[in-house]
């Protein structure tokens, strides 16, 4: 079985768990197979943490509020509504270190603006993206969010995942 060729550092060192590293710049859409907590171990000792295991990789998302309040807004409340939709993420930074964000998704009809309320924070504006076949669609105005540039959709296959 040939191995491929590692591109980024956390290509040398995958895990359990995705890491922005393996987009290699590009927006990749999964479906969600399940929604779960578990306690990891972090820096300040234990936390319970939300994971989402999707149908493409055995790798889970360790999921941030942030993008946990972006699929709310996207496909609801209800966990078991969110099993079966597909979510388009792409890399970004958060204080000045990689991170997953959520671009948008296929299963939604059109732009949503979304506000994301963080507790003791200022909301923020962001815009979940309908997702066409041909990948993330292009935005009239620059989002919220800022998108590496001529970012394209990744199939699964082509990412280390």
């Amino acid at each position: 079985m040939a191995i491929k060729k590692p591109n980024t550092y956390d290509q040398m060192y995958p895990g359990r768990f995705l890491k922005a590293g393996l987009f290699e710049g590009k927006h990749v859409t999964l479906t969600i197979k399940d929604v779960n907590l578990e306690e990891l171990e972090g820096d300040d000792g234990k936390k319970t943490k939300a994971l989402i295991a999707f149908n493409e990789t055995e790798m889970q998302l360790v999921t941030a509020k942030t993008n946990g309040l972006c699929i709310k807004h996207m496909f609801g409340d209800k966990l078991s509504g969110w099993i079966g939709k597909r979510v388009t993420f792409f890399p970004s930074t958060w204080n000045g270190e990689p991170a997953i964000r959520v671009w948008g998704s296929p299963d939604i009809p059109a732009d949503m603006n979304v506000s994301i309320q963080l507790p003791r924070r200022k909301p923020i504006p962001m815009v979940m993206h309908h997702v066409g076949p041909a990948g993330p669609a292009a935005p009239a105005d620059p989002p919220a969010q800022a998108a590496p540039p001529a970012a394209a959709t990744a199939p699964v296959d082509d990412l280390p995942l």
